[in-house]
């Protein structure tokens, strides 16, 4: 028996949000870090005043943050302070201290680097804005032809990606004509040069983890007069080439990617048109046969001529449940294979089943076989076997069940007409998978194309679902017995549904009662259906004519009990365990790869 129309179409938006929402397997820590600033403020003595500021977003406790700063290469640093902000309150500034008191901070300096260890206390959801000031040595050296700063502003000792980067260079001067910058590191951030404020700003969304940005500026010698850290060597001519070089393999990595990300995206718009167009061939080339559904009726007194399994799964064009499973268990006592009795169980109610004779239902014989004791079988028993059942066998032998059921169900179905309508789902389903692999595509392409893509896919996967549901509704999926059978079917629960309209003593004798109400326990009604023929039959005559179901319906035992249910918490525990762009002339120029060999790579941070 087929799934619902609803699985494809909840299967589709969960896979488009897998799809969209994926990224690779990686443990990362329980805080994020956003909103990262580091203004720098060169001196006319060729030393660098920095104030690096970062947002730290908790999902758990820690008691603080630290902060390393790489001293490769330059002269030397001085540690001005850090102050802190949390959740938007005020700013307080930490005091150096050989405790963890909070906000407090220790400081720790070698000739290599410093690193500041800041005790600050937070919980999950707790914003912390920190921010360390410090004066770096000696960042930039004057040569015969140029002043050169060469400086990993980010290193790559973070271990967590860094979002929402602003990096600022801030030269001594104004007007700065000859200044050239060339930033190193992700390719997608922007470098702006404002020669008229002598400033440098380089922008990035997102800074990977372990990665570094590096920023390469050249300037006249006259912007820092004062400046001790000098060389007789010309450099300028040596740092263009070197970062023209750069530059040329950069453009060329762009090229390569615009090129590949071209193709990929031809590739998917033409396999998500090629895959419409196929569906839509097949769909055409093999039509539904047509079948007359009959005149629906309110009410039918007559019992089904299939078994009550059957008739539910008519009824819900699914494969039977466990109300169904249930309604075999009465149907097997009402054939004497099987007798039944309320007994009570340790904690609460359950039924005791024995065996009379030769078993029909496929899993009540396999649970008798392996799980009863004497050919006796209580429910609480085959609980307690499905908790400890890890492989699986309860779930096997009821999916074994359902496909018995369900090879009596497809007597009555169109085999042409259900695949046609799977056709349908399948297409929904592709082009819905195909469409978001489109979108992606397009997305890395441009903006525009992004935008267009995002415009006309999502409209083209709407109207195949439309079209999808509108025929997966019109084409019928049963023959026209099966139509008829499935109408009288509907009738005859309707009319259970309706059972206290009617008076049961006058539709029928207990003998057909006692037919009828495993098919009520299937369609879920067998306590309204059992109520309504206490009132109408009285206890007395129940008890002699419908002894069978006597002690599970009708007797005052005290029980408050619902076989169906009983027998569904008794195996669900083992279902569940069987089955958790760079310049290229010299100039100045955007983002590239490689490096120009600045100091401070060891840079980073994190939280403790």
């Amino acid at each position: 028996m087929k799934r619902r129309l609803w699985w494809p179409i909840m299967a589709s938006v969960f896979l488009a949000i897998i799809t969209l929402n994926w990224r690779p397997v990686t443990a990362f820590a329980d805080y994020k870090i956003s909103n990262y600033d580091v203004h720098v403020d060169v001196q006319k003595d060729g030393s660098a005043e920095v104030s690096q500021g970062m947002t730290y977003l908790f999902d758990d406790d820690y008691h603080g943050v630290f902060n390393k700063q790489d001293l490769h290469g330059i002269q030397g640093a001085q540690f001005q302070g850090v102050a802190t902000r949390l959740n938007g309150g005020m700013s307080k500034t930490a005091s150096a201290a050989e405790t963890d008191a909070d906000n407090t901070y220790q400081l720790t300096q070698t000739k290599k680097q410093f690193q500041v260890k800041l005790y600050r206390g937070v919980h999950a959801g707790d914003k912390l804005r920190v921010t360390y000031r410090y004066r770096l040595l000696g960042v930039v050296t004057n040569y015969q032809d140029t002043a050169e700063l060469n400086w990993k502003i980010i290193g790559t000792g973070w271990d967590e990606p860094l979002k929402n980067v602003r990096l600022t260079i801030q030269l001594p001067a104004k007007s700065v004509t000859g200044l050239q910058a060339w930033t190193h590191g992700p390719q997608d951030g922007r470098t702006t040069v404002d020669k008229k404020n002598g400033r440098v700003t380089m922008i990035l969304a997102q800074n990977p983890a372990n990665s570094f940005v590096e920023s390469h500026l050249l300037f006249p010698t006259a912007v820092v007069p004062l400046n001790q850290r000098t060389s007789s060597q010309k450099r300028k001519a040596t740092v263009q080439k070197q970062e023209a070089k750069l530059a040329v393999a950069a453009n060329r990595k762009r090229q390569r990617q615009a090129l590949l990300q071209w193709l990929f995206y031809g590739v998917a718009v033409a396999v998500f048109i090629l895959t419409i167009g196929g569906y839509a061939w097949w769909l055409r080339r093999h039509p539904a046969q047509s079948h007359t559904k009959p005149i629906p009726i309110n009410h039918s007194f007559d019992v089904p001529t299939v078994g009550p399994a059957v008739a539910q799964s008519l009824w819900r064009t699914a494969s039977p449940d466990t109300k169904a499973l249930a309604a075999e268990i009465l149907a097997a006592a009402a054939a004497k294979e099987i007798t039944l009795e309320p007994i009570q169980g340790k904690r609460k109610p359950t039924v005791k089943m024995k065996k009379l004779a030769p078993i029909s239902n496929s899993f009540l014989a396999h649970c008798f076989d392996k799980v009863a004791v004497r050919n006796e079988l209580r429910l609480d028993q085959l609980q307690a076997f499905g908790k400890k059942d890890e492989k699986g066998r309860l779930n096997t032998w009821f999916k074994a069940w359902q496909q018995t059921i369900d090879q009596g169900v497809a007597v009555y179905q169109d085999q042409v007409n259900d695949k046609i309508r799977n056709v349908w789902l399948k297409m929904g389903v592709a082009v819905t998978l195909l469409g978001i692999v489109v979108v992606v595509a397009g997305m890395f392409i441009s903006p525009k194309i992004g935008a267009i893509t995002v415009t006309v896919v999502p409209i083209v996967t709407i109207v195949t679902w439309i079209l999808g549901i509108i025929n997966y509704r019109r084409i019928t999926i049963n023959t026209d017995e099966g139509l008829a059978l499935k109408n009288q079917i509907n009738g005859f629960r309707q009319m259970l549904k309706d059972i206290g309209h009617f008076n049961t003593a006058e539709i029928g004798d207990l003998i057909l009662w006692e037919q009828i109400l495993p098919y009520a326990a299937a369609f879920g009604l067998a306590e309204r259906v059992a109520n309504k023929l206490a009132v109408d039959f009285g206890t007395t005559a129940l008890a002699a004519g419908i002894g069978i179901y006597y002690p599970i319906f009708f007797a005052n035992n005290g029980f408050d009990f619902d076989l169906s249910g009983a027998l569904s918490s008794s195996f669900s525990n083992a279902l569940d365990a069987s089955s958790n762009a760079s310049s290229s002339s010299g100039g100045s120029g955007g983002f590239s790869g490689g490096s120009s060999g600045g100091f401070g790579g060891g840079s980073g941070g994190g939280a403790f």
